[in-house]
């Protein structure tokens, strides 16, 4: 191979590592992840004047804390996995919105279990969950119909200390 195309593809390669903005049609999303619950934010382009509802829809592994009636407690054994969801509604005619461009913000609920679903010996039990390994997120973006417009599915890795969440967007 010639050392120009060398060059050429080692610079396709860097440039597809470094950008986050996903392109599903004509709609491009592009978004970074933050904790709180799960949180996302960023902006999804191509949209017109239209209104559109962003969702997002995320999973993960928590960490639970069983507390008996006497106060007693105990690490939550063997959880199952939580699902959190956070809406935003997005119109077509706020002041925000340049050239069909579109900022979000979005985050998603406090996942909540029951003591047993939380690792806890039976629903005398209460169980709290301290806090969410996330493992992957879903953004889409709805039209007002329902129609769903664009759609994309992210891989996560958190970790506890510190506290950090990094998603990336997958096929």
């Amino acid at each position: 191979m010639s050392r120009k195309l060398l060059v050429f593809l080692g610079i396709l390669v860097l440039v597809g590592l470094t950008t986050t903005t996903v392109f599903a049609g004509k709609y491009r999303l592009n978004a970074t992840f933050a904790l709180g619950s799960l949180i996302a934010s960023g902006d999804v382009s191509g949209l017109g004047n239209q209104d559109v509802t962003l969702i997002l829809d995320a999973t993960g592994d928590p960490v639970v804390t069983c507390t008996n009636q006497g106060s007693n407690q105990a690490p939550g054994q063997n959880p199952s996995k939580v699902s959190a969801t956070g809406t935003q509604f997005l119109p077509g005619n706020d002041t925000l919105r340049k050239n069909g461009k579109s900022p979000f913000d979005v985050e998603t609920n406090d996942p909540v279990l029951t003591a047993v679903q939380g690792g806890c010996p039976n629903n005398n039990w209460t169980a709290t969950t301290d806090f969410v390994f996330w493992t992957a997120a879903d953004i889409t973006v709805k039209d007002t119909a329902g129609k769903i417009l664009t759609k994309q599915h992210y891989t996560c890795t958190t970790t506890r200390t510190p506290a950090s969440v990094t998603c990336t967007p997958t096929n």
